[in-house]
């Protein structure tokens, strides 16, 4: 089983708080920092920077934290 596994079965995302869709994934942008996105709206986490293999595994941990606690950025009207 591989960390990125094991990281998604034992962090497990909550719905989005902004469109409530359960449809939220780990995201990558190239090989420098993780976030959390939701598919449907958009709304994401701040990006979470990392420097290797055992750092992108607690990004991603970071990354999902702050996803369950609704810290996310949203374009919403108003904004």
């Amino acid at each position: 089983m591989s960390e990125e596994k094991k990281v998604t079965e034992a962090e497990e995302l909550l719905p989005c708080r902004v469109c409530h869709e359960d449809c939220a994934c780990i995201e990558h942008e190239g090989g420098w920092c993780t976030y959390v996105m939701c598919a449907n709206c958009g709304s994401a986490t701040a990006f979470i920077a990392y420097n290797n293999e055992e750092e992108r595994i607690e990004a991603e941990k970071k990354a999902i934290h702050i996803w369950n606690m609704g810290k996310v950025i949203a374009e919403s009207r108003g904004e």
